[in-house]
């Protein structure tokens, strides 16, 4: 597991702490057992996109707020809201192999 991969992680746990949801609630929205999603929060398992997605979906959040936390995570239940623009550093190489490509001419084809 690199760093970045262990601070996505870290993210993860503080945002499932603070909404007070279960390794097991987690893993029930996610469509896997407890210890399936252990192995994914714990870095056993390695973080894909498609892992980091899921998560951020089950958390309601969107992939970007779930990678910047906790500078632009805003609360589902504020009603005040703030645009924020993150500039995300990583190589192209890891741009791809994120699949943040796709995602990106995804919603500038919409």
């Amino acid at each position: 597991m690199n760093k970045q991969e262990s601070e996505i992680l870290k993210n993860i746990l503080q945002i499932r702490a603070v909404k007070k949801i279960t390794q097991r609630e987690l893993g029930e929205k996610l469509g896997i057992t407890e210890s399936a999603y252990n192995r994914i929060e714990s870095g056993k398992i390695s973080l894909s996109y498609c892992h980091l997605s899921n998560i951020a979906s089950a958390l309601n959040m969107s992939v970007i707020e779930l990678l910047a936390y906790p500078e632009t995570y805003v609360s589902s239940k504020s009603s005040n809201s703030t645009k924020v623009l993150v500039e995300l550093d990583v190589s192209n190489d890891e741009f791809i192999k994120m699949g943040l490509k796709d995602k990106v001419i995804q919603v500038l084809n919409k």
